[in-house]
């Protein structure tokens, strides 16, 4: 699966946040980073090449800093001058059918304030719905968006699991599946075995044992709700 990162954000160069997250999957071949406001610096974008690029990818993810519950203006300006009828309408032959389409966003303030009766008044699903009809009228697949709230703020640990979970919204290919993450894990555990000594190799070989054991009771748990589900049928 190819995966293409698309980043808006006008202090780009200066961001903490942006610098870890692009650090996070700077050694994933299977990803691809572009920087919009490195690509352009007069709001012109080369259309055609643009659309060249969406095709090759099976992932698009719009990466952007929450302004005003939207996106900065040249994300916004990248959607509508490469996002054409012809290139998007799934009904009209559109050339993104069947990708997904993902949002990556941080925020300045806390997650816990974007629900209905929260401080900001909106959740953030309803925020990004147009980002939704997106993915629904081109024949994409939207996936559950990936918030990163209030990084500055974050302790050492929590900076680790923001890095795995980044790193998993990424290359994930089942990202909303049942137990995928749990899967996920396994993978790069075992790849990351191979770089490791024998004495920390037998040590992280107890937790792939470990977390292999849980994946397949939760595998047993989906089949037997698979059954449950066909007796009611």
């Amino acid at each position: 699966m190819k995966t293409l990162v698309i980043v808006s954000h006008p202090e780009y160069d200066n961001s903490m946040t942006e610098s870890f997250l692009q650090q996070c999957q700077n050694d994933i071949d299977e990803v691809d980073w572009l920087v919009l406001d490195h690509l352009t610096n007069n709001y012109e974008f080369d259309v055609d090449k643009e659309k060249k690029r969406l095709i090759k990818y099976d992932r698009i993810l719009f990466q952007f800093p929450m302004y005003w519950y939207s996106s900065p203006a040249l994300l916004k300006k990248y959607e509508d001058d490469i996002f054409t009828r012809s290139f998007t309408y799934a009904n009209e032959d559109g050339k993104l059918k069947g990708k997904e389409l993902g949002i990556i966003t941080t925020l300045g303030e806390p997650l816990k304030n974007y629900t209905v009766g929260g401080s900001e008044g909106f959740s953030i699903n309803e925020i990004l719905k147009p980002y939704q009809a997106l993915a629904f009228k081109s024949g994409m697949k939207f996936i559950k968006p990936f918030m990163v709230d209030q990084f500055a703020y974050m302790t050492d640990d929590e900076k680790g699991k923001l890095l795995v979970d980044y790193r998993n919204y990424l290359t994930n290919k089942d990202i909303n599946g049942f137990g995928s993450k749990q899967l996920w894990y396994l993978s790069q555990l075992k790849q990351l075995r191979s770089n490791l000594s024998s004495t920390k190799q037998a040590k992280l070989d107890i937790i792939i044992d470990y977390l292999q054991d849980n994946y397949d009771r939760l595998d047993e748990i989906k089949w037997e709700l698979d059954m449950i589900k066909k007796e009611e049928d």
